[in-house]
C-alpha cells in the first residue's frame, strides 16, 4: 500500500512540475530516536534534483537535529520504490559522516543510523509526525512545522506552513525562533502582513531562510515577489532583545 501511495504521490509530482499552478514540495516530517537520543527528521522527495553522476539515483533531501544540542544537519539520499528503503546519508563539512537506513512507513519506521568512521551502528526509531504536499492543485493543510537548515548560534528556525485549496503553493504564515538551550519559542515572525507568499521560493523547502550576519542576528526569508522573488529582512535590536521583520519584501537584484 506504502509504495504504491508513493508512487502515485511521484506520478503527481511530474505531473504539477508541468502545470505553472502547482508547487513543489512533497515533505515526510517524523519524531524518534537515535538509540536513546531523540530526535526531528524531515525529508523532502525531490528527483532528479541532484544531477551529480555519483548521485544519479538520490531522490530526496532532508534535515534532523538531535533534540537536545539542535543543531541542523543536511541529508540527502534516495528512496527506493521497489522496497520502500530509505538510505540517507548526513553532511558534515561536505562529506558524507554518517548514514539513516530505515523502510519508509507512514506510521512508524525502523532501522539503524551508522558511524561512517567507526562503523557503530545504533537503533533508529521514527514515528511519521506529519506530511506537507502542495503539487496538488486541490491539496489544503495548515500549522505544518518545517525545520530549516540555517541557524544562528543561540537559535534554530521553524516554518509553520499552510495551504488553502484556492492557493498555488504552500506559504510560511509563521516563523518560529526557538531557543537551541531549552527548545522554547523565543519569538515568532507572523509573515499575515505581508502581501506576497513568504517560504516558498527555494525549491528546497528546508532553504527558504538565509543566515545575513550572524553575529548580529539577522537574517532573511524567502518571498515570492516579482517575477525572480526576492526576500524579507528580520534584524535583531539588542536594546528591546527582539527580532524585528521589515514587512516590504526586496526583490532579488534590487538595493
Amino acid at each position: 500500500m506504502i509504495k504504491n501511495t508513493l508512487v502515485t504521490l511521484l506520478i503527481f509530482i511530474t505531473i504539477g512540475l508541468t502545470n505553472t499552478h502547482a508547487g513543489w514540495y512533497e515533505c515526510y516530517n517524523f519524531k524518534g530516536t537515535i538509540d536513546k537520543l531523540p530526535i526531528s527528521l524531515f525529508i523532502q522527495v525531490r528527483e532528479g534534483y541532484f544531477g551529480e553522476v555519483d548521485k544519479k539515483e538520490f531522490n530526496i533531501i532532508g534535515i534532523y537535529k538531535n533534540d537536545k544540542d539542535n543543531n541542523p544537519t543536511r541529508l540527502e539520499g534516495k528512496l527506493n520504490l521497489s522496497n520502500n528503503k530509505v538510505l540517507l546519508y548526513e553532511i558534515n563539512n561536505n562529506k558524507h559522516t554518517a548514514t539513516f537506513e530505515f523502510e519508509f512507513s507512514k506510521s512508524e519506521c525502523n532501522g539503524f543510523w551508522k558511524n561512517l568512521s567507526t562503523n557503530q551502528k545504533l537503533p533508529l526509531q521514527l514515528v511519521y509526525n506529519s506530511l506537507l504536499i502542495d503539487t496538488l492543485k486541490d491539496s489544503k493543510f495548515e500549522e505544518i512545522e518545517i525545520l530549516q537548515a540555517n541557524s544562528l548560534k543561540d537559535y534554530y528556525f521553524v516554518g509553520l506552513y499552510s495551504k488553502k485549496t484556492d492557493q498555488d503553493k504552500a506559504q510560511m504564515d509563521r516563523l518560529n525562533i526557538i531557543s537551541k538551550k531549552d527548545n522554547s519559542v523565543f519569538q515568532s515572525i507572523d509573515f499575515s502582513i505581508v502581501e506576497t507568499q513568504t517560504g516558498n521560493l527555494s525549491t528546497i523547502i528546508f532553504d527558504n531562510v538565509e543566515i545575513d550576519d550572524s553575529k548580529e542576528r539577522g537574517f532573511t526569508v524567502l518571498n515570492d515577489i516579482g517575477r525572480g522573488g526576492g526576500y524579507l529582512m528580520v534584524s535583531f535590536n539588542p536594546k528591546t532583545n527582539n527580532f524585528k521583520l521589515n514587512p516590504k519584501p526586496i526583490i532579488e537584484g534590487q538595493n
